[in-house]
């Protein structure tokens, strides 16, 4: 592990030694800004500093519109560390939307699949950047839970971050959570974070979920999560109730530990949990 994450830093301090982003005024309106964790930032680029950036093509689905296209556009690489100076410890870049999205993807996918921030798809210019994909050649993308936030739209900042350092306490696990608290934080990292904050991190597109248990009852979360676009698997399909509950177990921990609670809620008995001892859907 140790090694495969140097020669990982290695690549990314290499792409990252060329020509750099420019400092100066945006060349037109400000289109895309870059900043964070980023020496000389921000980066305040307009539509001329980024048709100035290489480009690149993939062929990919939008997994929400289910659009099959050719999208070309500057490479993300350029823009989270192949034209900047990281900080120390940089390693995922944020990227912020017009709808107030905060999507984090990791610098090790964008290296791996080289997506693009599209201005195009199949040769016609589109109304809103959209960070685009390969999944046509990389098949491997459409199992992954987070892919279908990693498709953002209407791209106006991207904010290079150190993810412990930004989302760990958000999605730590308060000591004596109830079990199935720990896979419940990782659906929400992997799902909800980039559009709804917790304990001052992630996106601001939904509600703050914070305190969420103390507003509403677990059944009412259940069914408000039923029907919400976002609560869905790989295949598009809502996720089974395991999940679900799963996710409350983490939520709960964490409104009753913000709401100044000596412990966490008792854990909760096996009927209302949905699963076995360990909290996972029952087989």
């Amino acid at each position: 592990m140790k090694k495969s994450s140097a020669a990982l830093l290695l690549a990314i301090l290499s792409c990252s030694s060329g020509p750099r982003l420019p400092s100066g005024p945006p060349r037109g309106d400000t289109v895309v800004e870059v900043s964070g964790a980023v020496k000389g930032g921000p980066f305040r680029l307009g539509k001329a500093d980024l048709d100035a950036l290489p480009r690149g093509k993939v062929e990919g689905t939008d997994p929400v519109t289910g659009r099959a296209a050719t999208w070309e556009g500057p490479q993300l690489t350029q823009l989270a560390y192949g034209r900047v100076e990281l900080t120390k410890g940089a390693d995922t870049a944020v990227v912020r939307t017009a709808d107030r999205r905060a999507v984090p993807i990791p610098f090790s996918q964008i290296r791996t699949f080289r997506p693009v921030l599209a201005d195009r798809a199949d040769g016609v210019p589109l109304p809103d950047r959209v960070v685009a994909w390969p999944t046509g050649a990389q098949r491997g993308l459409l199992t992954d839970p987070r892919a279908r936030l990693w498709w953002a739209r209407g791209v106006v900042a991207i904010e290079i971050v150190n993810s412990f350092t930004t989302y760990g306490r958000a999605l730590a696990v308060p000591d004596g959570a109830p079990e199935g608290a720990r896979p419940g934080a990782d659906l929400f990292g992997a799902l909800c974070i980039a559009c709804h904050r917790l304990r001052k991190a992630g996106g601001e597109a939904g509600p703050d979920l914070t305190r969420i248990a103390d507003r509403i009852a677990p059944d009412a979360f259940f069914a408000m999560l039923a029907k919400h676009p976002g609560w869905t698997d790989a295949t598009g399909e809502a996720r089974a109730d395991g999940g679900a509950r799963q996710l409350w177990a983490f939520l709960r921990s964490v409104a009753a530990v913000e709401a100044g609670a000596a412990e966490p809620p008792e854990q909760p008995p096996e009927k209302e949990r949905g699963g076995d001892r360990h909290g996972y859907p029952a087989r």
